[in-house]
């Protein structure tokens, strides 16, 4: 594995919390939505911001190959103009903790400490292509991202954008795009676009929460019979919230969700293939052609009553 690379991370809400608090980020907190709606939004608030993560698929690429227009809204090219933070993705096993950047970068209300803050400064003029690429180089942003992924022999890095005429069907790939309150407007931020994205206008936390759904939905509709969609919020560190208000339920609940994302992160960061390829040759060495036909055809009538 290349000590400069960018490796693969989850969408899990844990590995994003975790991730922003070793970057110093102060009581902030990420949450799966699983219903697209101003209610189970509103149960979550306040809401900074909303991370969606779908398959980049034919329909983005048609529109990547119109001048990269976007699929909904309108460019902001004076984006600079009103303090709007937007960088480029340029490296793909990156794009998770770009959008994650994109979102807190351009939130007041929340204090992204030192590191980020200093960042932020630092690339204040940048066009998004260079922001992009200063983040592609940061080796505190890398590192803290790839604390978070499973090391692997294999390096699956590609620094360039999907290609707008490959095989949709076989890539395989998913990409982050964020949604954020600023600037009177609700603005979408897609590291292979251009520039921000201006959907309508929203002036408070409670309208963004009564639009957003709208949004997502309008982007949702494109893409048909698809599937393979996931959002997560960023909110407010809910321990911190609950214990404020004296809530003892749900601090215990908050303290045991915590402790279930760390014992999973704490997993990944182990690659069990040599483990399995062992596995597999201790059971192959031991056994004739015949048994080893018989142990598959096993697992096959297993693996078929699951399904059933």
């Amino acid at each position: 594995m290349a000590s400069s690379g960018w490796n693969t991370i989850d969408s899990d809400a844990g590995v994003f919390t975790r991730l922003v608090e070793k970057l110093n980020v102060k009581d902030v907190q990420f949450e799966d939505l699983y219903s697209i709606d101003s209610d189970s939004l509103r149960a979550l608030s306040p809401i900074y911001g909303v991370i969606f993560l779908f398959k980049y698929s034919a329909i983005d690429r048609q529109y990547a190959l119109d001048n990269n227009a976007p699929l909904a809204g309108e460019y902001d090219q004076d984006f600079q103009q009103y303090d709007i933070f937007f960088a480029n993705q340029t490296i793909q096993n990156a794009c998770a903790t770009q959008a994650v950047l994109n979102i807190l970068l351009n939130q007041i209300h929340v204090d992204v400490g030192e590191d980020l803050a200093n960042f932020k400064s630092f690339v204040t003029g940048f066009d998004p292509l260079m922001a992009g690429e200063t983040i592609s180089n940061s080796d505190l942003i890398r590192s803290v991202h790839n604390s978070f992924s499973t090391p692997s022999i294999l390096v699956d890095e590609d620094p360039s954008k999907p290609p707008p005429d490959s095989d949709h069907k076989n890539d395989g790939l998913f990409h982050f795009v964020g949604y954020v309150n600023v600037n009177g407007y609700i603005y979408e931020l897609d590291g292979l676009k251009d520039f921000p994205i201006r959907h309508c206008s929203c002036s408070s936390q409670d309208e963004f929460i009564d639009k957003i759904p709208s949004v997502l939905m309008e982007r949702i509709s494109k893409y048909k019979d698809e599937l393979r969609f996931s959002t997560l919020v960023i909110t407010n560190n809910k321990l911190k919230q609950y214990k404020e208000i004296g809530d003892s339920f749900m601090v215990e609940s908050e303290i045991n969700k915590r402790d279930l994302w760390d014992r999973e992160i704490e997993l990944r960061k182990h690659d069990y293939t040599n483990l399995f390829v062992k596995i597999v040759k201790d059971i192959s060495s031991k056994s004739s052609d015949q048994d080893w036909h018989v142990l598959l055809d096993k697992a096959r009538q297993k693996s078929k009553r699951r399904l059933m």
